[in-house]
């Protein structure tokens, strides 16, 4: 895909747009990315943060991750990750096929431990 790119835009600019890419990336990752990783451990607001609050924060440096990888399509995911709309979208595609850890779907099972009958109580 790089060939092909490349042809159709020239080599200097193919080069020069990964190289870019590459620096956005690496700028991303060292204050955007750190910064929100420590941000997480010094919330005073939360002081247990939430899966999604913790997915959503990792997601910067693995957007900066994938823009820092040379090619088109790398540089594709990298900016679909960092945009919030599609942040949004790749969080509820994760969060679908997320099973909890015990095995059991909670929704189903909430009524498993009462028992429904009656009694007569004898004299």
């Amino acid at each position: 895909m790089l060939i092909v790119i490349g042809g159709s835009i020239g080599p200097f600019n193919s080069i020069l747009l990964i190289l870019l890419t590459a620096i956005f990336g690496i700028y991303l990752l060292r204050n955007q990315g750190l910064k929100k990783i420590f941000e997480i451990r010094t919330n005073k607001k939360a002081p247990f943060p939430t899966t999604d609050n913790i997915l959503k924060t990792l997601f910067t440096p693995i957007g900066g991750l994938f823009l820092l990888i040379p090619g088109f399509l790398t540089d594709f995911f990298g900016l679909l990750i960092l945009m919030p709309v599609t942040r949004i979208l790749i969080l509820g595609l994760i969060f679908s096929k997320l099973k909890p850890i015990n095995g059991k779907n909670n929704v189903n099972n909430r009524n498993d431990d009462w028992i429904e009958g009656e009694y007569k109580k004898d004299k």
